[in-house]
């Protein structure tokens, strides 16, 4: 059964972590800078990013994660990034044939990231149906065609939300609540029209489903709002008294937090990706090493994860072509991807670095993925 992100953590060092706290130095879900003179920022858990207290707690996750951008190795990492995806940036064929090239793109990016949930399928099968429409419906027969069809839904979405490369156009993007409810949809889809999980699990949060898992066969809906995640949050707009939740389904390093700790968290994660000022590289990072800590969702989390790497570096301008293909360093060196994530679970602030440095390094092989893709486009060949 493909339930997504059970790759993750598979490594003897993906164990442990700390119970329920952030992988960010600290907490990433409080609001209390810490730390000696020169040491990284760090955010003490506790104080939450709602409230009345909302503006100063967004300036603390904002100097924290520019902290982890000044270090040395991690500004050396950015700016090899940022050089290379120049380079990308003004290859031939993206002059005329971006668009095909993005497209391209989403399809090797799927191909990739449902490869490293145990879904294989060669790229030219899912270019076929692609190209004959027959992705329109979330199940197929085949499981694994599924899971990659639902990875590749969610990365047209995203190409949606990026602008053009030629021109001013540069469309409306959703709130970070919308975003992750289309892309989870997009995932965890199939998984619900298979029975893999419940119906209820589908773009809503732990936070609002039964601790019973509210899975196959049952459990209560949470209150959605009107951007179609369910809320984590009290009537009074700050996290309140929040229940336990339903565990994931999915394996990831540490012990994924429940209950108000998890709200916290995904509340800080939003936060994250919407606060100015954030350093790209640092917010792809942590996002993603968010995703796969906390793991917000029942299933689907790394690849949402993933996704999000791929619609950062773009909307920041980090990579701004959406042509590079970062999840295929993840399918190419699985064990490095799960002591990476590790190393973030350990909540300190070496592994939050460690995980950054990592992540700049599959940016850089994905921007490898798609220059060989342009020349590919240029030589009149799929791949």
């Amino acid at each position: 059964m493909i339930t997504m992100g059970a790759s993750i953590g598979r490594s003897s060092g993906a164990s442990g972590g700390r119970p329920g706290g952030s992988a960010v130095p600290g907490g990433i879900g409080g609001a209390r800078l810490a730390g000696g003179t020169g040491a990284p920022a760090r955010i003490a858990p506790g104080a939450g990013v709602s409230g009345a207290g909302a503006g100063g707690a967004d300036r603390a996750l904002v100097s924290a994660l520019a902290a982890i951008a000044q270090d040395a190795r991690v500004s050396q990492a950015q700016e090899a990034v940022r050089e290379a995806s120049a380079q990308l940036r003004w290859h031939e064929a993206l002059r005329r044939r971006w668009r095909e090239a993005r497209a391209e793109a989403v399809i090797r990016g799927a191909i990739a990231s449902g490869a490293i949930e145990g879904a294989l399928v060669s790229a030219s099968a899912l270019r076929e149906h692609v190209v004959a429409g027959r992705l329109e419906r979330p199940l197929s027969g085949d499981p694994s065609l599924d899971a990659v069809a639902g990875i590749w839904r969610a990365g047209v979405r995203l190409t949606g939300f990026m602008p053009d490369l030629r021109g001013q156009a540069r469309p409306a993007e959703p709130s970070p609540r919308s975003l992750l409810a289309g892309l989870h949809r997009d995932l965890a889809g199939p998984l619900a029209a298979s029975g893999a999980i419940g119906l209820d699990e589908v773009a809503v949060p732990r936070t609002a489903l039964p601790p019973g898992g509210g899975g196959i066969g049952g459990g209560t809906e949470g209150a959605k709002g009107g951007d179609g995640v369910a809320g984590a949050r009290s009537s009074g707009g700050t996290v309140g008294s929040v229940a336990l939740g339903a565990v994931p389904r999915e394996g990831g390093p540490g012990t994924a937090p429940r209950g108000r700790a998890l709200a916290e968290r995904l509340d800080a994660l939003l936060a994250i990706i919407a606060a100015p000022g954030v350093p790209a590289l640092v917010r792809a990072a942590v996002v993603h090493g968010e995703m796969i800590t906390a793991r917000p969702f029942t299933a689907a989390n790394a690849a949402l994860g993933r996704l999000l790497v791929r619609h950062l570096i773009a909307r920041d301008g980090l990579e701004p072509t959406g042509v590079a293909v970062p999840d295929a360093y993840a399918r190419r060196a699985p064990g490095a991807y799960s002591d990476a994530a590790a190393a973030y679970a350990r909540g300190d602030a070496e592994g939050v670095i460690a995980w950054t440095i990592w992540q700049a390094e599959a940016i850089l092989v994905g921007i490898t993925q798609g220059v060989e893709l342009c020349r590919a486009i240029q030589a009149g060949r799929a791949e």
